[in-house]
């Protein structure tokens, strides 16, 4: 049977496609009308909700701009995938991402454990590794040349808590920490921030992510009664310790980092959440003399969302991001991803500069020491 020449074509035309491998450009997340990144992180599990914020801010800034046409004529594609803050899971999902989804870089992938693993198959393929969610100082020492960091360390938070109480007066501190590599990052830059201060803990009391030990982790606390606690704690562990703690009789000083989950916290304390003190690495979003904030109030109000500390976060990460591919220009891979990233420095935000220089990948070392009261933030 003859067929037509035009389709004979066609046929040829799609056989190569098939057969041929793809493009560089393909092959590194990018293609005519879209540039994909990958993202692992808990999407179920303990962590789920303040994971879930993050990148609700991400997606708010990632959907806009999609809107507007996306960055030189390509839309964001965003490939999450649920690793319920198990490191191992964390680590086949980035395989995933790099070896079937093929994404330009890995975006935002929550926590230090699960980053922990994840960073070396990032690194052994080459993919830049951009804003991990997580402040944890053994992951931004030694120097990696593909992980670039948005926020302050928990070194910072630390260092600012301890400097705070110990300027009025308090030695007597505590730390309550997660069993695992994010608390024992945390318990890391608490020895470190005191015994710069020839201060060590007063007490140091484990936790569950899930918080289930809640109460023996308060017995603990109370038998050691120290004048202020420190929390390395995130999720479902922070509101199950304090409802815990105000069961009790023990009644210390309670600084959080910015992890904590602090919108989970006063959902489920309410008026309870009072007299806490936490650490923020980003602006206040109620605070509407920067105008970075105002733009993402705006995102959030149209979508329907409340503000957050930890979306704007999520917000100011896809920013920065899509800055870097703007500046990569059209032809953008991960060669030219790196550059303009390493090549962003005192980058103005909206009101808040930040950058990256070719061995300095943290972007913004602030630290803000905030305060909750009766279920509001004060400051």
């Amino acid at each position: 049977m003859n067929l037509p020449r035009r389709l004979l074509q066609a046929a040829f035309v799609l056989v190569l496609a098939l057969l041929l491998p793809h493009s560089p450009a393909q092959a590194q997340g990018v293609s005519a009308d879209t540039v994909t990144l990958g993202h692992s992180g808990a999407l179920s599990g303990p962590l789920a909700e303040l994971n879930r914020d993050y990148l609700s801010g991400a997606n708010l800034y990632f959907e806009r701009l999609n809107r507007q046409g996306g960055v030189h004529g390509r839309k964001i594609r965003l490939v999450t995938l649920d690793d319920a803050y198990d490191p191992e899971r964390a680590a086949a999902n980035v395989r995933t991402l790099i070896e079937r989804e093929n994404v330009l870089a890995l975006f935002a992938c929550f926590g230090t454990g699960p980053s922990q693993r994840s960073i070396p198959i990032a690194t052994q393929a080459k993919v830049p590794f951009f804003a991990p969610y997580t402040g944890a100082d053994g992951l931004r020492e030694p120097h990696n040349p593909l992980v670039f960091h948005l926020r302050a360390s928990y070194g910072r938070e630390i260092a600012a808590m301890v400097e705070h109480l110990t300027n009025l007066g308090i030695t007597s501190i505590g730390v309550v920490h997660h069993a695992d590599p994010f608390g024992q990052a945390g318990l890391n830059a608490a020895n470190a921030a005191l015994s710069a201060r020839g201060l060590k803990p007063a007490v140091v009391a484990p936790i569950a992510s899930s918080g289930a030990d809640a109460a023996q982790t308060v017995k603990q606390v109370a038998s050691a009664n120290p004048a202020a606690l420190i929390l390395v704690t995130a999720g479902n562990s922070s509101p199950a310790f304090l409802k815990a703690l105000q069961a009790s009789n023990a009644r210390p000083m309670v600084y959080g980092l910015s992890v904590i989950s602090s919108r989970q916290l006063i959902r489920e304390l309410g008026e309870q959440a009072h007299g806490l003190v936490i650490a923020q690495v980003v602006p206040s979003p109620f605070r509407l003399d920067y105008p970075v904030v105002r733009e993402y109030r705006q995102a959030a109000d149209r979508a329907g969302q409340d503000y957050s500390y930890t979306a704007l976060e999520g917000w100011l990460a896809a920013k920065t991001f899509v800055e870097a591919l703007r500046r990569a220009g059209r032809d953008v891979n991960r060669e030219r991803l790196l550059a303009a990233l390493k090549d962003l420095d005192d980058w103005d935000a909206g009101g808040l500069r930040l950058g990256f220089a070719p061995r300095r990948h943290v972007a913004m070392n602030y630290v803000d020491l905030t305060v909750i009261s009766r279920g509001q933030f004060t400051r």
